[in-house]
């Protein structure tokens, strides 16, 4: 799971519980025996949401600087550091963390499905928080923007809110513990989720987190066009392991075939997806030329190789008025991008190890062959100047899938939880009057 679906689900159960009202009532009433033990766990609870708050702002404060303009300097005064309202939310939410005798929620409990609603939705927010531990992590700060920042603190402010709200609602509970300086973490969620609204936050984050490891498609072949992709995953995967340069070969081979054969089946839907792919082909078949020149026996790549020649069998067994749903080619899309960025980087990365070698002609002939015809004398040498290797600009203005700009739009989950922590209750229905007769 990645964060914007850990963090969807923090938002969905934060806002299900803003919209609860009589809590008390929720909970069984004074009759209920363990609405101590509830009261405890809903604690715990909060307590996992607040750690991941905490965590998730140190990961994003250094990236997150004041929008207020820096005032002119006094000679005559040190200089104060100037702190952002990111900075004073981290701040409180790091104390609101520390100073709280509550434990967090444990794995018996995160794990456990409760019988009453109200902790139901307590448990599923500190199961999403515990699970986005790992999306905001030391990886995700090291390759975090600034726009992405800001989206996260709004994230963060949203949530810290929504906390503040609940604890006052929650006052009656026995045995609660309000947030320490609840107000004051209140004021600062307000002002960082004020601040970050006057930049521009990238929601691309909900993209990063952690993410299973692909693992091939075992079993046998899927009928029709879904083999082809089975086998185009499948060398996908595959290609994690370093090719040779036969190997290689073989695969630069199985996507030229694939993209010339694939293009007449997407001109039936989408016209320019044909025209892209017959450009591939041309492209991996300039390639494939280049790479003659290139030998090397570092590396394995027989597995992705036999997938490759899976993927080009499987499509030429398909009957010619085969009509391919849009999804189907939306799969390939994604997958030639994803080999094609492999591809480019196993090139990139074999020159500069050394691993492939460029063939060069010797000014001596071969003696001793027996033959009439004497050849050339041939040597692999690594390469010196990368600049010079015709396969590697191929790489570099070709093969590499240019970057699309995509403009990604907040999740509604966050629209949900803005709109929860402005919700108010519906007024009770009054009788009408009855008219005398």
């Amino acid at each position: 799971m990645m964060y914007g679906e850990n963090g969807a689900a923090m938002r969905r159960e934060l806002a299900a519980l803003l919209r609860q009202h009589r809590i008390q009532l929720r909970l069984g009433g004074p009759s209920e025996p363990d609405r101590d033990g509830q009261g405890l766990q809903i604690r715990q609870y909060r307590q996992s949401v607040l750690i991941w708050c905490n965590q998730a702002m140190k990961a994003a404060s250094p990236l997150i600087f004041p929008n207020l303009p820096a005032k002119p300097a006094n000679p005559f005064r040190a200089d104060r550091p100037s702190v952002s309202a990111a900075g004073e939310l981290a701040r409180a939410l790091d104390n609101a963390t520390t100073q709280s005798s509550t434990p967090p929620a444990s794995t018996e409990l995160l794990t456990t499905p409760s019988g009453n609603e109200v902790v139901e939705h307590w448990r599923e927010a500190a199961r999403a928080a515990a699970l986005a531990e790992h999306d905001t992590g030391g990886e995700l700060a090291a390759h975090m923007d600034v726009p992405q920042a800001r989206a996260l603190v709004g994230d963060v402010a949203a949530i810290a809110q929504a906390l503040v709200v609940l604890d006052q609602r929650y006052r009656n509970t026995p045995d609660w513990e309000h947030l320490h300086q609840g107000a004051r973490l209140g004021w600062a969620a307000l002002a960082a989720a004020l601040d970050v609204s006057l930049g521009q936050p990238d929601y691309s984050i909900d993209t990063k987190g952690w993410r299973p490891r692909t693992k091939p498609i075992r079993g046998h072949a899927r009928p029709g066009i879904l083999g082809v992709l089975q086998a185009e995953h499948n060398l996908l995967v595959r290609l994690k392991s370093f090719p040779n340069a036969v190997n290689l070969r073989l695969v630069v081979d199985s996507q030229r075939l694939l993209s010339s054969r694939l293009a007449p089946f997407a001109a039936r839907v989408d016209q320019r997806l044909a025209q892209r792919w017959e450009s591939r082909a041309a492209t991996y078949s300039l390639i494939q030329q280049q790479l003659r020149d290139i030998g090397g026996q570092l590396g394995k790549g027989e597995l992705a190789a036999a997938e490759g020649a899976n993927a080009v069998s499987r499509l030429a067994a398909l009957a010619h008025d085969t009509i391919i749903d849009p999804r189907a080619l939306k799969g390939f899309e994604e997958l030639f991008d994803k080999l094609d960025e492999r591809i480019a980087d196993i090139v990139e990365d074999g020159v500069a190890r050394g691993a492939y070698l460029r063939r060069l002609t010797v000014p001596r002939l071969v003696t001793g062959t027996g033959s009439l015809v004497q050849p050339v004398r041939e040597r692999y040498m690594p390469v010196t100047r990368a600049s010079d290797l015709a396969v590697l600009q191929t790489v570099h203005t070709e093969l590499r899938p240019r970057r699309r700009i995509q403009h990604a739009i907040p999740d509604p989950t966050r629209a949900e939880l803005h709109a929860a922590l402005i919700h108010r209750p519906l007024p009770k229905r009054t009788k009408p009057d009855v008219q005398q007769m």
